[in-house]
């Protein structure tokens, strides 16, 4: 299945942006009024129809994300996410029943195996051996079990029907089937023509109840090279962890969504089957439909396919464990293939807070060509490169406040830093001007209706709202926002931008670097991406350099060339997508051409 990651959904929602109709912008104009229905098993179900195109965007979205990885288990929830692509019971087996005797002796095999790994990792420690990974240090005993867990791979091969999930999406007219795993949730989504809604319902709910760990050691490995390519081998991947968890100290939010390498290492198929049992139950999902129907037939749908499915016998632990307010200023410094840069955060709220509005509008008046960083930074100073950028991400839990800037040749982060703190400090106590304000109120109102038009985008929105939430918000956030004052955004600054309590990351060039934002194209197509994505946008960037893949990249390039086609890409989102498109391209001129030399 391709683009079941967490890229492929950022860079969809990114792109995700058709032209407004007129009939659209009233319905924006009056706000969103999703039909909302609970079955008797707890499954949520939120519908807008939109009758304009017999197209509908679905997804099912469930409450759980990386904070719910259990202790010991990071990555679990992200792993899980790659197993629903695997099929069932029923899609993607010849014969289920010959295929379950092998993975039940795959797995009798893997409990003998991870316990001759744990005698390994003791070896490390004890200095006998330096990596578990490493085939070469393995044990006599732990090599021939390996061996013959191969084996019983291979034999499982021919009962597999593989990507059967995504070829019955397709060849009925899917569209984007895609799916992510944050923080704080899971989300499957497609795009399907009308008539084949029910097809959804029948997918999604066998995925709900029926799903098996299917080739799971297999995928388990294929999520460890994802880690490589996302973390490991971009150019800040693993400075950005190490900021997160220097910045959430206790919040299980520190946790990458990858999981940290070593324990993705030791899950096992029961351990996801645990959490399955637990997370993907009915009563801790959303399904969302925005399109072309027939609300009443939905609801029949949903109670037909998803009824029959029983509510969680285990009900989902709460997460308690919060952030405690930070004692003194704490600073990350490290050296990477990327340009000088500084990244200041400061802990805030959480979504719904009566808080956020005001910080959200404050991260306005610091943004943007008009804003005050551009102007201080850039025009006059003349000392950062591209758009500096403020951002205040409340997500589910708590929430973050965050600053960043990329100085130019012959600057460092460290007068970067000071401009900034300097343009804090005049907010604290000087003078915010009504048409600064109203600007961004203006940007607000335009945005509100802008943010509607995608019946993908506002699946998304409602979805992820609901769940943080409350559904509501997408329609209560613009009013908040509107009626945030001057004196709002100085009790802002106050409250939560105290020197004690903020973190500071400091990139500096490592010497004989090649630093990629230099290209002018780069620079360009990321001025407009969040701060907080610009690294997996360039993981995505440096996987598609190593892709070997020439039937994925010619597929890949050719969906992006017919959607850049298609006009419906907003024009601060055509500069990324060509990127990505001239990258595809370049690197599949590369491939051709070895492999006319090998000939």
């Amino acid at each position: 299945m391709a683009r079941h990651r967490r890229t492929g959904w950022v860079l969809w929602t990114i792109a995700c942006a058709p032209l407004i109709t007129e009939s659209r912008l009233a319905a924006a104009e009056k706000g969103v009024k999703p039909r909302v229905e609970k079955l008797d098993n707890g499954l949520e179900l939120l519908l807008v129809e939109r009758r304009e195109q017999p197209v509908v965007a679905g997804c099912l979205a469930y409450d759980v994300g990386s904070v719910n990885d259990p202790r010991g288990q990071s990555g679990i929830a992200h792993l899980f996410e790659h197993m629903l692509f695997k099929g069932s019971t029923i899609i993607g087996t010849t014969d289920y029943q010959a295929e379950k005797k092998l993975i039940e002796e795959q797995e009798q095999l893997r409990v003998k195996m991870n316990l001759e790994m744990d005698k390994m990792r003791v070896m490390k420690r004890h200095g006998k051996i330096t990596d578990v990974l490493d085939p070469a240090q393995w044990t006599p005993e732990y090599t021939a079990m390996k061996k013959r867990f191969d084996e019983l791979v291979e034999q499982e091969r021919p009962f597999i029907k593989n990507n059967e999930l995504f070829n019955l999406y397709t060849t009925n007219g899917g569209a984007g089937l895609n799916a992510g795993t944050s923080e704080d949730f899971t989300i499957y989504f497609v795009q399907l023509p009308t008539n084949k809604i029910e097809l959804f319902f029948w997918l999604e709910s066998d995925r709900m109840a029926n799903g098996i760990m299917r080739e799971f050691y297999v995928e388990r490995d294929n999520v460890r090279e994802e880690r490589r390519l996302r973390t490991e081998s971009t150019p800040t991947g693993k400075l950005d962890e190490s900021f997160e968890a220097l910045f959430w100290q206790s919040h299980p939010y520190g946790v990458p969504v990858l999981g940290w390498a070593s324990e993705v290492e030791s899950i096992t198929a029961q351990d996801v089957r645990d959490f399955y049992k637990i997370y993907y139950a009915p009563n801790n999902a959303k399904l969302v439909l925005v399109g072309d129907f027939d609300s009443n037939k939905i609801v029949d749908l949903a109670k037909q396919y998803f009824g029959r499915i029983p509510r969680g016998a285990t009900p989902p632990a709460p997460i308690i464990t919060e952030e405690p307010k930070p004692i003194a200023e704490r600073r990350l410094h490290g050296e990477a293939d990327t340009n000088p840069q500084v990244s200041i955060r400061y802990h805030t709220v959480a979504m719904g807070h009566r808080d956020e509005a005001a910080l959200d509008v404050l991260a306005q008046l610091l943004s943007g060509k008009t804003g005050r960083l551009y102007k201080r930074l850039v025009t006059k100073e003349e000392a950062a490169m591209g758009q500096p950028s403020a951002s205040n991400g409340s997500r589910k839990y708590a929430g973050y406040f965050e600053i960043n800037a990329t100085a130019k040749e012959g600057k460092t982060p460290e007068q970067l830093e000071q401009m900034i703190l300097e343009e804090i400090d005049k907010l604290r106590e000087g003078e915010i001007s009504d048409y600064e304000l109203q600007k961004v109120k203006n940007q607000v109102l335009a945005f509100s209706v802008q943010r509607l038009r995608s019946n993908t985008g506002l699946m998304f929105q409602l979805a992820i709202y609901d769940l943080w939430y409350d559904w509501t918000y997408i329609n209560e956030s613009p009013d908040r926002m509107m009626e945030v004052t001057a004196n709002d955004i100085r009790r802002m600054v106050k409250n939560y931008f105290d020197p004690k309590t903020r973190t500071v990351c400091i990139y500096r060039t490592k010497v004989g670097a090649t630093k990629e934002t230099d290209d002018p194209e780069v620079t360009a197509a990321l001025a407009g991406v969040p701060p907080e994505i610009q690294s997996t946008i360039k993981g995505q960037l440096a996987k598609i350099k190593e892709s070997t893949d020439l039937e994925k990249l010619q597929t890949g390039a050719q969906k992006l060339d017919e959607l850049i086609s298609s006009g419906q890409i907003p024009d601060d989102k055509k500069a990324l997508m060509n990127l990505m498109l001239k990258t595809m391209k370049s690197r599949l001129a590369e491939l051709e051409a070895a492999k006319k030399e090998s000939k």
